[in-house]
């Protein structure tokens, strides 16, 4: 079955979903930072797993989108100061929760990720803060949850941390040898090395090590609640949870993915 046919098949549900709200109020503002295989951009033209999942949206609801390429951090000042409609990827988290309505389309866990070495990976963010030789990059605006973003204020006290604009910056940053780790889910690094000639060989040599304290956890969008009005912010969240229920969202993971990119990293909402 083709991709055509697959999201035909789901956007007729949508249709029946969405059929109370015919179009948004207004065009719908999708800032979005690079982020491998997720979100890449040509120019203004946005490719990748999310623009992909938001064309579909705006064909079955009859909803604009206006996305446009911003860095991570500066997505989600954005959104929290009310200029934009819609964050995502998003993982959740407390403070995003004041500003918008979360709609969980997958679960994502975080792991350490380092290049071949002699010496054996730590198995926790204990354990990696102890190791006071060993610098960490990470992506500036990447939350996994609470234990992560305590790990990286320790980190950045130390001055241990390096803070990167989008993952590609965190693989030249591995691969220079100026950073010895990174904690992120590892489908969105290995995407991203994908998409850049001289950072894909860094692929093969990278190990993914489970931390003790980050488990599985909720991924998705945030739809604003400053700058939607309710009618249009309850059809695309519906439009959304039909997505997830009709198995869209995780064909569109697993079409956009090497095959076995996601085993440990990124798997379906439980039904």
């Amino acid at each position: 079955m083709n991709a055509r046919v697959r999201s035909g098949g789901w956007a007729l549900g949508l249709l029946t979903v969405a059929s109370a709200y015919a179009g948004c109020t207004r065009p719908i503002e999708v800032p979005m930072a690079p982020m491998g295989l997720s979100a890449t951009f040509e120019g203004e033209r946005a490719h990748g797993l999310y623009p992909a999942l938001i064309r579909e949206l705006s064909a079955a609801t009859d909803c604009q989108f206006k996305i446009y390429r911003v860095p991570r951090a500066r997505q989600q000042k954005l959104f929290e100061a009310g200029q934009a409609d819609v964050m995502a990827p998003a993982a959740q988290a407390a403070t995003r929760d004041a500003h918008g309505e979360f709609v969980p389309l997958v679960q994502v866990r975080a792991s350490l990720l380092t290049t071949a070495s002699d010496q054996p990976p730590p198995r926790s963010l204990a354990e990696l803060l102890a190791r006071r030789g060993d610098k960490v990059v990470v992506v500036r605006g990447f939350t996994y949850g609470p234990a992560y973003d305590q790990a990286l204020a320790t980190l950045r006290t130390q001055q241990r941390l390096i803070e990167e604009p989008d993952p590609a910056g965190v693989g030249r940053a591995l691969r220079q040898g100026l950073a010895h780790a990174t904690v992120m889910t590892p489908h969105i690094l290995i995407g991203a090395l994908s998409q850049e000639q001289d950072l894909a060989p860094l692929a093969k040599q990278l190990r993914v090590e489970a931390l003790q304290e980050l488990g599985w956890a909720e991924s998705g969008v945030y739809l604003s609640r400053h700058t939607l009005v309710d009618a249009d912010r309850r059809a695309l969240a519906a439009a959304l949870r039909q997505a997830v229920r009709s198995g869209r969202v995780w064909q569109l993971f697993n079409d956009t993915y090497p095959p076995g990119s996601l085993n440990g990293s990124v798997r379906a909402l439980p039904p």
